[in-house]
């Protein structure tokens, strides 16, 4: 799992979650993220460590590094799941869409904070749910995410939380979709709850683990789209194919699950 569009001045906090089975995803994906990275120029490589922000941003890259390479780089470290078939949950929250009254004060957390707390949350549920929808019976999954200091005691407790605590929201509170339109009825899904997700959340930094840098990709892509920012349709599209599937979020926030249809990579 990682987030993006974290800070005050965002407009929309995205986190993703992507659901790797150990055997069957997780080696190809590093491998293919691993690949992309080796289209680093020379001078760049050393500790160099993904970040899609700075790789679209940096100030350090952009007098020798081309805007155009580090699309290229950014689109293929996007497009890994739907390379392998890894499902992808998304968690978005627009800044000040709610007002959550004392709460995130009486935590010590800032708005920005609490809106990341809940689109983690929202998405730890939602991956839940697809494990126990398409997984086998006895499959669990743990969460591995990128070490935010400030945020480690808040995000830690979000599958216990929901496994003690699940969330079930009603009708009212679920905004209609255009299936919901056209079956005549809402088909949506208010149920939040863990069971198939371990209590202990693995917080690790970015450069350890290729899968997090590859969510750290999608999550940046994604927030460029919600914000309606340049090369967010670009970089939709690279994630789950077409920028309509994302057409049922709107604020407050919203939450959905994607299995991209699996394109075919030669080795």
């Amino acid at each position: 799992m990682d987030e993006a569009g974290t800070s005050a001045r965002e407009p929309v906090t995205v986190v993703v979650g992507l659901i790797a089975d150990a055997d069957e995803h997780v080696l190809s994906a590093e491998a293919l993220a691993l690949e992309a990275i080796q289209a680093v120029p020379p001078q760049f490589k050393n500790d160099f460590v993904f970040h899609a922000t700075e790789v679209f941003a940096g100030k350090k890259y952009r007098e020798t590094w081309s805007i155009t390479d580090r699309l290229r780089l950014l689109a293929h470290m996007m497009s890994v799941p739907k390379k392998i078939g890894l499902s992808i949950c998304i968690s978005v929250q627009w800044r000040n869409a709610v007002d959550w009254g004392d709460t995130p004060s009486g935590l010590g957390l800032s708005a920005s904070q609490f809106d990341h707390l809940m689109a983690f949350n929202k998405c730890i549920g939602v991956c839940d749910r697809n494990i126990r929808q398409h997984a086998g019976p006895r499959e669990v999954a743990s969460v591995i995410a990128e070490d935010i200091p400030e945020m480690r005691r808040f995000l830690r407790n979000a599958p216990r939380v929901l496994r003690e605590t699940p969330m079930h929201l009603g009708p009212a509170d679920l905004r209609e979709t255009i299936a919901d339109r056209e079956a005549g009825y809402s088909r949506q899904c208010g149920e939040l709850r863990v069971t198939r997700i371990r209590n202990s959340v693995h917080f690790v930094a970015k450069a350890e683990d290729p899968l997090v840098q590859v969510a750290d990709a999608c999550a940046y892509g994604l927030r460029r789209f919600f914000a309606k920012e340049k090369f967010g349709v670009e970089f939709a599209r690279s994630i789950v194919g077409h920028e309509n599937v994302l057409r049922n979020f709107a604020t407050p926030g919203g939450t959905e699950c994607y299995w991209p249809n699996r394109t075919a990579v030669k080795w």
